[in-house]
């Protein structure tokens, strides 16, 4: 395995949020993670919001966020200066929206920025848990997403970041607890964490993996 160097700092995501507190009346939604079925979607990260319609067969109250609150570190690949995996943390700026203990937040998938990055099936020292399929909570806030050049050029000037989907659960319901995590993460900051651009020479390193199929 090539020597990896490591740099770490808190980093902007954006948060598009797609979230329902309606009276606390009933709270889940439905909507498409920003996620290509190849691993990486083109488009920038959306900053739209939508409210979720209810899903009567939950127990407990389930909505769906095109983006989470997160910030990490990069691993780079000393010998080819690309980065090959990001340590991700739920990161917020609010006590409110720490997670609490009847709140688990399943990682759903990842979105690049720019196509000059893509998710791969291996590029992490196994420090961490995968993060596709990793379910954050209160005692579990950390995991490793791969990623690997894809060889192909960014002509737009656009930087490379990705960020993550997942699916939030109140496991107790329709609490005032849970009523007042989802509005103190809807009114985060809008984080993303930023990638290094890949050298122009530098082939895809490993070939990226489809975000639905790799799982903690």
């Amino acid at each position: 395995m090539d020597a990896r160097g490591y740099r770490g700092s808190a980093f902007s995501v954006v948060l598009a949020v797609i979230v329902c507190v309606a009276s606390l009346a009933g709270c889940v939604g439905k909507a498409a993670p920003e996620v290509n079925p190849g691993g990486v979607n083109t488009s920038a990260p959306s900053t739209g919001t939508a409210a979720p319609s209810p899903d009567t067969q939950a127990h407990g109250v389930s909505v769906e966020l095109a983006q989470l609150p997160i910030g990490g570190n990069t691993t780079q690949d000393q010998s080819t200066f690309a980065d090959t995996c990001v340590t991700i943390n739920w990161i917020v700026q609010q006590d409110a929206a720490k997670i609490p203990p009847d709140v688990q937040i399943s990682i759903t998938g990842a979105t690049f920025s720019t196509d000059v990055y893509g998710l791969a099936d291996q590029g992490c020292a196994g420090d961490h848990p995968a993060c596709i399929g990793f379910v954050f909570d209160a005692g579990h806030q950390a995991c490793d997403l791969a990623i690997a050049p894809t060889g192909s050029q960014d002509s737009t000037g656009t930087e490379p970041a990705v960020s993550i989907a997942g699916d939030v659960t109140c496991v107790d319901g329709q609490t005032p607890g849970c009523a007042s995590f989802l509005a103190a993460v809807a009114n985060e900051q809008s984080l993303s964490i930023p990638l290094d651009p890949p050298p122009t020479n530098q082939g895809a390193g490993s070939a990226p993996a489809d975000p639905r199929g790799a799982a903690a």
